[in-house]
C-alpha cells in the first residue's frame, strides 16, 4: 500500500492544517437523489472510491467551487471514482434542492439526506465539505474541503493514494484538513443534538415506534426473522436493525414519496427514524 510520504507531509502540512487518524468507519446506506433514482454505498464497491460532497442550497462554497468539482470528476471518473452530492439541510426540501441545481447547474446526483442520519454517520459538520469514502470497506479517507488546486493537496494525494497500483484501504488513515464554514454552508442538526443531551428514552419513545412500525412481523412465529419482544432481543439486534432502516430494506413497502402517497407504504416518518437510530448509537439503553 502507497502511504503518504514524511517529505510530501512536511510539504503539504506547510499549506494545511490536517490531521490523519485511524479510518473511519461508515454503515451502508440508501438515498434518493434529486432526479428520483437511488444511491446504496454498497452498489458502488466496484470503484475505488466515491467521493460525497456536501451541498446545501446558497451555500457559497458550493456555488464557487462547481468548476473545480467538475474538472475532479474529469480527471477520476475514468479511473475508478464515482462523485455525488449529498444534501442534508433540514430546510431544504427535494423541491428545493431540483430548483438549486436548475439553477447552478452542479451536474452531479445529489442525494436527499432529509433525516440527516447519513450526513452524521459521515463526519459532516459543514456544506461545502468533501469526504472520499472506500465503497468496499466502508472507510473514510479524506474529509475536509475542495482545495483550489487539489493535486498538490490532501484531496489530491488521499486520491492518489487510493487508486495506486496495489492500493489497499486497510493500510490507510482518515485524512481530516480544517476548513472555515462559508455564508450559508453551516449545517445544523438539531434532533441529533437534542438526542445527545436526552437520549430517547426506551419505554416511552423507542418501543412505541418498534410497535407500530415491525412487530406486525417480528413476532413469536411471525415473518420476522426475530421476535421483538423483550428490550435484550432488541438490543442485540440493534446492528442489524440500524443498517436495514439506514439501506432502507425495513419496513417493507417504502415508496419514494416525492413520487406518490401510499396509505399504506411501509415509509419511516423522519422523526422516528432519528429516534431509533440515535438510541441505537448511543448504545440501545434501557433507561
Amino acid at each position: 500500500m502507497k502511504k503518504f510520504s514524511l517529505l510530501a507531509l512536511f510539504s503539504l502540512a506547510a499549506a494545511f492544517s490536517f490531521n490523519a487518524q485511524a479510518a473511519d468507519r461508515v454503515g451502508d446506506f440508501f438515498l434518493i437523489d434529486d432526479e428520483g433514482k437511488g444511491h446504496q454505498l454498497s452498489k458502488y464497491a466496484f470503484n475505488k472510491a466515491v467521493v460525497i460532497v456536501s451541498q446545501q442550497n446558497g451555500c457559497t462554497d458550493n456555488q464557487q467551487n462547481i468548476a473545480r468539482y467538475k474538472q475532479l470528476r474529469t480527471n477520476f471518473d475514468h479511473r475508478g471514482v464515482s462523485f455525488v452530492m449529498l444534501n442534508a439541510s433540514d430546510e431544504d426540501s427535494r423541491e428545493d434542492i431540483i430548483a438549486e441545481e436548475a439553477v447552478w447547474n452542479y451536474d452531479l446526483p445529489i442525494m436527499d439526506d432529509d433525516s440527516q442520519l447519513v450526513a452524521e454517520s459521515l463526519g459532516i459538520e459543514k456544506a461545502g465539505q468533501v469526504v472520499v469514502v472506500d465503497p468496499e470497506r466502508m472507510s473514510v479517507l479524506y474529509r475536509g474541503p475542495m482545495p483550489a488546486q487539489w493535486a498538490r493537496a490532501p484531496l489530491g494525494e488521499v486520491l492518489e493514494a487510493i487508486l495506486a497500483d496495489g492500493a489497499d484501504s486497510r493500510d490507510m488513515e482518515t485524512v481530516n484538513v480544517d476548513m472555515e464554514t462559508a455564508e450559508g454552508c453551516a449545517v445544523e442538526f438539531p434532533a441529533r443534538d437534542a438526542h445527545l443531551a436526552d437520549v430517547p428514552d426506551y419505554e416511552t419513545e423507542v418501543a412505541p415506534i418498534l410497535i407500530e412500525r415491525c412487530t406486525g412481523c417480528h413476532v413469536e412465529g411471525g415473518i420476522g426473522p426475530f421476535a421483538m419482544n423483550s428490550h435484550m432481543m432488541i438490543q442485540g439486534w440493534s446492528p442489524m436493525i440500524k443498517e436495514v432502516i439506514m439501506t432502507n430494506r425495513m419496513p417493507p413497502m417504502q415508496v419514494d414519496p416525492a413520487v406518490k402517497t401510499w396509505v399504506n407504504s411501509g415509509n419511516f416518518p423522519i422523526e422516528e427514524r432519528q429516534t431509533l437510530i440515535h438510541w441505537i448509537n448511543a448504545g440501545s439503553p434501557r433507561n
